[in-house]
């Protein structure tokens, strides 16, 4: 399960506003000096982002909560949205390559049409099969556990 801490900032009846601290991928690196993600990291320094999610507890503004959302449903939700775009666009690219002879037009205009192709699908398809499994729980509050699974 995929864990973050964050910070409710606002209630509106179910829907709860937090913030979430971003974290740099490697500040204890001994190469952070010369690292180019360490650098950007410094670059952009550490923003919070505020969110909006479904929530029937009762919090309040203040409320220090740890957010959970299952590995399974969220590496195949991002296997599809990658890999079918790549996946259509190589079949298109093939198969208009076999059809035209390769037309110099008519391989990349197949193969950009099956890439945004492949991406408006998998957007379809995510939304429709993964999106109850992407939606943040609320797994404690203010570092007590949530009885409820």
């Amino acid at each position: 399960m995929i864990r973050e801490q964050a910070i409710v900032v606002g209630v509106n009846g179910n829907h709860i506003e937090i913030e979430v601290q971003r974290q740099s991928s490697c500040s204890g690196c001994t190469l952070s000096k010369s690292c180019g993600v360490g650098a950007l990291g410094r670059l952009l320094g550490l923003r919070t982002k505020p969110v909006v999610i479904n929530c029937e507890l009762n919090l309040k503004p203040g409320d220090h909560i740890l957010l959970g959302m299952p590995d399974k449903g969220f590496l195949r939700a991002s296997l599809l949205v990658y890999g079918l775009p790549l996946l259509m666009l190589f079949v298109t690219a093939i198969t208009a390559q076999l059809l035209t002879n390769g037309s110099e037009i008519a391989v990349p205009v197949s193969a950009g049409t099956g890439f945004f192709g492949g991406i408006f699908l998998s957007a379809i398809l995510v939304k429709k099969r993964y999106a109850a499994q992407l939606n943040p729980r609320v797994l404690q509050i203010n570092n007590e556990p949530i009885n409820r699974f």
